[in-house]
């Protein structure tokens, strides 16, 4: 066993044990269990008992402090009242001076926490967890009722089933006693409990109730349904104190979790559980077993004996009883009709004491009652009986009691009618409804058919496309089709309604060409032609940029994002001797028809931009070689270099022969044609001379379009060699 660190980042150092070690004259050391709570656990052998007992061994802080060791021992002991099947039982407290341990009933198992971990979707669905919910409200019914303890580290990871199935409830009572001995014996007094799963009023240290266990009852099955507490990250604290959390429909909305519907029931018991106010929380997990329709717990619970009849006074009796009775108006009107209206917001019926009585009505008094609706989103417009009380959340007031019809109604979503019984001496809370998206239907074509439909990353389908359930609002769809440029469709979805469109797609042109700028940069040196050539997948090409040293070519690929192209330089096909390259990333933007298309890029700080208009490229029949003399352009007179060009089929690639006094240089080549441009680089030698320098070198070779003649042009060391061809 290794060094405990308590949850106030203290080190609580534990002794060294082994498995076989034989403690306190009766545990036989089998295995460490791990870390849980405060204390290390080791499964163990009660020798007397003859029975696998879990041990879990107390921080040395608390074991060498003999007076909180007894508060200690004294409230873990209550815990053996706990006898209950669905509750870890707590065997004994044991102590040597050296190590103190916790004995409790083994649990061959595993927790809630790491069996939702384990599941495919990370969560649990409504029908796996019934059983053990009904197991858990059982427990929690008994530990409240028959033994008076509250657990107050209620949590997943305190929920273990073991191998038949069974629930046990862990730590029961332990988790609390061990963070408030930790507390005395470090001066550093904290809140017990687990952040995510506490009530606020356990976050503000007020005394525990069985109200907190039931807060932490609704965080549990809130995470266990939805993969994460109700609060998780940010300010937890915070919001544990002042935010309503989303439905668990809506969280799993949220972290696109697919899954089968949470029913109604189940989101507003969780959510009443969850109530700021524990006046608004059910007040017993008899309560809430009933509203789940599960089986009612085992146990019975105490009812409250009645107050003792009071003697018989004399005069007294009559300034008492009327002073009672003024008291006793005052009461009704502020607990029954003041405080006991409930906060909109949460998802509970409330039993107030009684709100008013109809005095003016013959016969009877009657009692009235109360309704809150709440819906999410907020804002729709509530009636009831014909009346409208405004906005949701929205509360009606002294309500006869009988049946009303409710309406809901908020633009662009489905209108809810109901009837709603509202009983005498009641508020009834009805949750928070959560209002259906209506629905609208669309309708795609495209020419050619055949385009995938994106919404977002979603692929909906191919055109010819028909949905009739898509959300109403603003939409926009992508269609894209191999050869084609994606096109992109913004559309006004209307409730109920069919929306048709017919797409045409277009081809992007053969080469898109414009001149690069930097518009906020005045600047800046002249503007740089630029040219771009899609391949047939539409994602990858070439990009050219002319500079006074030559042609820069390169390779680019990308990925389409609506009709954007985002894409990255990542080869060099050909560049100018000395002319440095580092890749890039740039924005390809087209319109709708592929006539035009913006460039964009951002580096060193600076923004460039490029408008590029589509152009055709002619085709080229050019020979398989060409000959001709190489000069620098400022020498018209010398004997100049031979050159012979030999094109492969592709008209694009072949070799280069420069002839001199020692013999010919064979060069390989291969370039990108830009219509009747070819540009090129030399990559190989084929052969050369004894002691003839070659150094690889790009160049262009200008064909005419009827192929009877081109230009050889190169530029290298700071001068321009040039050549005119012939077949």
């Amino acid at each position: 066993m290794s060094a405990e660190t308590s949850s106030n980042g203290l080190d609580a150092t534990l002794r060294e044990f082994s498995g076989g070690q034989k403690l306190f004259g009766r545990y036989t050391l089998i295995k460490t269990l791990g870390r849980g709570g405060m204390g290390v656990v080791w499964l163990a052998r009660d020798e007397e008992l003859e029975r696998e007992v879990a041990l879990k061994f107390l921080p040395e802080l608390i074991v060498h402090d003999r007076a909180v060791l007894s508060d200690l021992k004294r409230e873990t002991r209550r815990s053996l009242e706990l006898t209950h099947k669905n509750i870890v039982r707590i065997h004994d407290f044991v102590h040597d001076g050296q190590s103190g341990c916790i004995s409790m009933e083994y649990v061959d198992g595993d927790t809630l926490s790491n069996l939702r971990a384990d599941k495919p979707r990370k969560v649990f669905e409504i029908p796996e967890l019934t059983d053990w919910t009904s197991e858990l409200c059982d427990a929690l019914d008994y530990a409240h009722n028959h033994a008076r303890i509250i657990h107050r580290d209620l949590k997943p990871a305190n929920l273990m089933v073991n191998q038949r199935g069974d629930l046990k409830v862990t730590d029961f009572g332990i988790a609390r006693s061990l963070s408030d001995s930790m507390s005395k014996v470090t001066m550093q007094h904290g809140k017990s409990g687990t952040l995510v799963y506490m009530s606020p009023q356990q976050l503000d240290g007020e005394r525990g109730t069985h109200l907190d266990d039931i807060y932490s009852f609704g965080a549990c099955v809130y995470e266990l349904l939805t993969g994460r507490p109700p609060f998780s990250s940010g300010n937890v604290d915070r919001q544990i104190r002042e935010k309503i959390p989303p439905s668990m429909t809506q969280r799993r909305k949220e972290l696109e979790i697919e899954g089968d519907r949470i029913d109604e029931s189940w989101e507003r018991v969780v959510a009443s559980c969850l109530a700021k106010d524990p006046v608004r929380r059910p007040q017993s997990i008899a309560h809430i077993a009933d509203h789940l329709a599960l089986a009612s717990p085992k146990t019975k619970t105490r009812k409250t004996p009645p107050l003792p009849k009071p003697r018989r006074q004399s005069y007294r009796i009559v300034a008492g009883v009327a002073g009672a009775l003024c008291l006793l108006a005052a009461g009704i009107w502020y607990f029954g009709f003041y405080r006991s209206t409930p906060k909109p917001a949460q998802m509970t019926t409330v039993v107030a004491e009684p709100i008013k009585t109809d005095l003016a009505a013959p016969g009877p008094a009657i009692l009235l009652g109360g309704l809150i609706v709440s819906t999410s989103p907020e804002g729709a417009t509530v009636t009831l009986g014909g009346t409208s009380a405004g906005k949701s959340p929205v509360t009606f007031k002294e309500l006869r009691p009988g049946k009303y019809p409710m309406r809901i109604a908020l633009s662009g979503y489905d209108t809810i009618e109901k009837d709603i019984e509202i009983k005498g001496n009641e508020f009834t809370d009805l949750g928070t409804l959560t209002l259906q998206a209506t629905k609208s239907a669309i309708e795609l074509n495209s020419v050619p058919a055949g385009a995938q439909v994106f919404r977002g990353a979603t692929l909906l389908g191919t055109t010819p496309f028909q949905r009739a359930d898509l959300s109403a609002g603003e939409a926009t769809f992508v269609l894209v089709l191999e050869g084609y440029l994606p096109s992109e469709l913004k559309a006004t979805l209307s409730p109920k309604e069919m929306f048709k469109a017919t797409v045409a797609l277009s081809k992007p042109a053969a080469i898109y060409k414009g001149m690069i700028s930097v518009p906020l940069d005045p600047s800046s040196s002249p503007g740089v032609p630029l040219s771009i050539k899609l391949n047939p997948d539409g994602r990858s090409g070439t990009m050219t940029q002319t500079s006074k040293s030559g042609d820069m070519v390169v390779k680019f690929n990308g990925i389409w994002e609506g009709a954007t192209l985002h894409a990255v330089t990542d080869e060099v096909i050909s560049k100018p001797a000395k002319v440095g390259w580092t890749p890039e990333s740039f924005n390809l933007r087209f319109t709708s028809d592929g006539s035009s298309a913006t460039y964009e890029c951002n580096a060193g700080g600076k923004a460039y931009i490029a408008k590029l208009s589509g152009q055709t490229i002619s085709a080229v029949n050019s020979p398989a070689t060409y000959k001709g003399t190489i000069r620098a352009t400022d020498d018209k007179a010398g004997p100049g270099t031979a050159l012979t060009v030999r094109l492969e089929a592709d008209r694009k690639s072949g070799t280069m022969t420069y002839g001199s006094k020692k013999g010919d240089t064979i060069v390989k080549f291969k370039g990108v044609l830009d219509g009747t441009t070819l540009h090129a680089v030399t990559d190989d030698v084929v052969s050369k001379p004894a002691g003839i320098q070659w150094q690889p070198e790009s160049f262009t070779l200008q064909f005419n379009a009827d192929g009877t003649g081109g230009i050889y042009e190169c530029k290298a060391n700071g001068k321009t060699y040039v050549a005119t061809l012939t077949p």
